[in-house]
């Protein structure tokens, strides 16, 4: 028996091969339950134009807003800059075209977590490697051994509305829970 509306969060780690995660918390009498409802990631290259790079991007993010949407919130990760002028430069055309997706749905990102943040609440270190993060993700939502991520990305989006659920004090930081895939 639920005591609450479930509370659906898209969480986007983004780069030009960005990371979409789905979490549906389900608020039971014996403590919030996180399901991985979806999880997928884009891959893009650098031999492409920038152009076709971002419009894959965007067409991503809308497959993943109409299919698993509604949302009561959108999460991301925190980007300030890359490595370089360029690095910096296609995460933020990234950034803008899964805003534009974004916005035609009617959302936009509600919240923003640095990296190391996240990595804090998945992991309890906030220098976690990216296999620390995966395996914090792993434990927290109780993932089957043959389950798995096929990038970084993934996790890292599974993880980021992980740690917006331990922000928000829904669920505790590197705590096991009752977590499915549906």
């Amino acid at each position: 028996m639920t005591s609450a509306k479930p509370i659906r969060i898209l969480a986007l780690d983004i780069s030009t091969n960005p990371g979409f995660a789905v979490l549906e918390v389900k608020r039971l009498k014996s403590g919030p339950r996180v399901n991985l409802v979806h999880v997928t990631s884009v891959s893009t290259t650098s031999q492409s134009p920038d152009s076709h790079r971002y419009s894959y991007i965007e067409a991503a993010a809308t497959m993943v807003l109409h299919e698993h949407g509604p949302f009561d919130v959108v999460v991301r990760e925190h980007y300030t800059k890359g490595r370089n002028k360029r690095s910096t430069q296609t995460v933020f055309g990234a950034w803008a075209v899964i805003d534009l997706a974004l916005g035609k749905y009617g959302y936009k990102a509600d919240v923003e977590i640095t990296p190391t943040t996240v990595k804090k609440d998945v992991t309890g270190k906030g220098s976690a490697s990216k296999d620390e993060v995966e395996a914090g993700v792993r434990r927290i939502l109780s993932l089957p051994a043959d389950f798995t991520f096929r990038t970084d990305d993934e996790s890292d989006a599974v993880a980021i509305g992980l740690s917006y659920l331990v922000r928000e004090k829904i669920i505790k930081p590197g705590r096991r829970n009752d977590g499915a895939l549906n």
